[in-house]
């Protein structure tokens, strides 16, 4: 797993403010920005996500979905947050 090419002190605090849904993990500066987006997606509310947009930008966690979801193997999101999030993407980035 790739770790987070550059991660900004901001960035570091919203990962701990939001412990819960990465509670496995004991370090979530450590995360990839892949692990991050699944995160958010399968457990974080709307708020984490809009939150998560304005740090990574909706084409990066596109893209992301992307890759989650179309060339992986194993797929980590749930059907129905990949229905959901589908969807949005389509709308708001692909159909530009």
């Amino acid at each position: 797993m790739l770790k987070y090419k550059y991660m900004s002190k901001e960035m570091q605090a919203w990962l701990e403010e939001r412990r819960g849904l990465w509670w496995w993990v004991a370090d979530p500066s450590q995360l990839s920005e892949e692990a991050i987006v699944e995160g958010v997606l399968n457990h974080g509310r709307w708020q984490d996500f809009l939150d998560l947009q304005q740090h990574l930008g909706l084409e990066q966690m596109a893209a992301l979905f992307v890759k989650m979801t179309q060339h992986k193997r194993r797929v980590n999101l749930r059907p129905e947050k990949i229905a959901l999030f589908n969807n949005y993407f389509n709308k708001y980035v692909f159909a530009h």
